[in-house]
Parts: C-alpha cells; sequence; structure tokens
C-alpha cells in the first residue's frame, strides 16, 4: 500500500468525509441559479461551498468506503457526490429555463425574435421578453428565499443519498431526461396567455384584412402585435407570478422523494 493511501486510510476518516460533503456543495454551486452564473467569481463561489459544507457537515455520517478508503475510492466517491450536486442545482434551474424559453416564444410571436440585448448573465445575447422572464425569475427567486430552499435540498439529501453511498444513477439519469423534457411543457403554459392572444389577433387581422382590402394590414400587424403582447404580459404578470412561486418549491427537491 502506498504511504498516502496507507495515511488516508488510517489517519483520514473526518477529513475524508468533509471532502465529500465539499463535493457535493461544490456541484450545487456550479448548477444553482445565479451562484452558477459567470457573473459569480469563482473564489466567491468556491468560499459559498466550503460555508455549506461546514454547515452541512455535520449532518453526513463518516465514510465507510467498501474495501477501504483508498484514493480510487476516493475520487469515485467524490466524482459521484458532485455529480449529485449538478442534479440539485439542476432542478432548480428547470424553471428559469422554461421562463427563458416562454420569452423567446413569445418574441418570435410577436416579431421581435431578432432583436437582441447584451446577456451578462449567459456572457451572450437573449432577447427582450427572455431578458425580462430571466430578471423576474430572479427577483422572485430571491423574494420566496430560494436559497433556503437550496440549503434545505441539500441538507435533506444526506437522508435519501449518504455519502459514497448509493445514488440510483439510473433514476438520476432519467430524472433528468423528463426534466428535460418538462422545460417545453412549463415554458408552453407561462407563454400561453400571450401566444394565445396574439393567435386570436391574427385571426381578427386576417378577417379584417378580407373584409377592407383597402387597408394596408401589414402595415398595422407589426406594431400592433408589439403593442398587444407589452398588454396581454402585464396583465397576465400576477398569474406568471403565482405560478412560479407554485412550482419552485415543488421543482427544489431531492432526487427520489417525489413517487
Amino acid at each position: 500500500m502506498a504511504p498516502l493511501t496507507h495515511l488516508i486510510s488510517t489517519g483520514w476518516p473526518e477529513a475524508v468525509t468533509f471532502m465529500l460533503v465539499f463535493g457535493r456543495a461544490a456541484g450545487l454551486m456550479v448548477s444553482a441559479p445565479f451562484w452558477g452564473s459567470r457573473v459569480v467569481p469563482v473564489v466567491v463561489r468556491v468560499w459559498i461551498a466550503i460555508l455549506l459544507a461546514i454547515a452541512t457537515f455535520p449532518v453526513a455520517r463518516t465514510v465507510a468506503l467498501a474495501g477501504g478508503i483508498t484514493l480510487l475510492s476516493v475520487f469515485l466517491a467524490l466524482g459521484g457526490e458532485i455529480f449529485l450536486g449538478l442534479v440539485l442545482g439542476w432542478l432548480s434551474q428547470i424553471l428559469f429555463a422554461a421562463m427563458r424559453l416562454a420569452g423567446q416564444e413569445i418574441e418570435l410571436k410577436s416579431g421581435l425574435g431578432l432583436v437582441q440585448l447584451a446577456d451578462p448573465h449567459g456572457s451572450g445575447q437573449s432577447g427582450v421578453f427572455s431578458a425580462f422572464f430571466e430578471l423576474m425569475a430572479g427577483l422572485l427567486f430571491f423574494a420566496m428565499n430560494g436559497h433556503h430552499l437550496l440549503v434545505q435540498a441539500l441538507w435533506s439529501s444526506y437522508n435519501v443519498f449518504p455519502l459514497a453511498g448509493e445514488k440510483f444513477t439510473a433514476r438520476l439519469l432519467e430524472g433528468l431526461v423528463s426534466s428535460s423534457a418538462e422545460i417545453f411543457t412549463i415554458a408552453l403554459r407561462i407563454s400561453a396567455p400571450v401566444v394565445i392572444g396574439l393567435f386570436f389577433s391574427d385571426i381578427i387581422l386576417g378577417l379584417i384584412g378580407r373584409a377592407i382590402p383597402q387597408m394596408n394590414v401589414f402595415m398595422v400587424a407589426q406594431p400592433l402585435q408589439f403593442g398587444l403582447a407589452i398588454l396581454l404580459l402585464f396583465l397576465a404578470l400576477p398569474a406568471f407570478v403565482w405560478f412560479f412561486l407554485r412550482e419552485m418549491p415543488t421543482l427544489i427537491g431531492v432526487p427520489g422523494l417525489a413517487g
């Protein structure tokens, strides 16, 4: 046995346990809303992960790896903990991704798909409604103490998935695939009030164009669609807020608790 491996296996069980706890917290920080964005410095994320690991370390039991604590077993267990932390953060990102997709659907329907704004969150560009929905989602997330929900999910995850224990990889992967499909369903539900309203406006403009051929419908369609999209959006804002506040606590959870 190598001297370093012998030292780890005989004298560092608590250190290895803290390393695995830190791995799960670090995975959560990488994929969590806001904290996982590029606007947050890496040093800040590392320190927050360390603080979360210190706070949740008393909950975790001392690691007892099968076959003893070796370098290979520690690295494999650390990879599993990081993956589980990434899954926890991704669950909270589902609603954010759905909000951005809903904004893109509204942009395409209202004719603003070509208008792009600088997006510091993704270091690229995003549409007007996409940026608005993402900003609103971030404000609602912190207004409802969503960061506290993330800490609670991390805390309770040790009851379902002990450190270096069975991660139910097949079930986690199945949950990731189903959650990715859920993004499109949620986006349709969010954008439905505005998209349906714009769809009926298309029908009305088509009827007007047929009834009054002298009227150039194309000249008034674009500004009318944009104004109607803004009006419908603000009328539906209370429903958007209610939907976000209802869905976020459901999405931020521990895989395996539901069903």
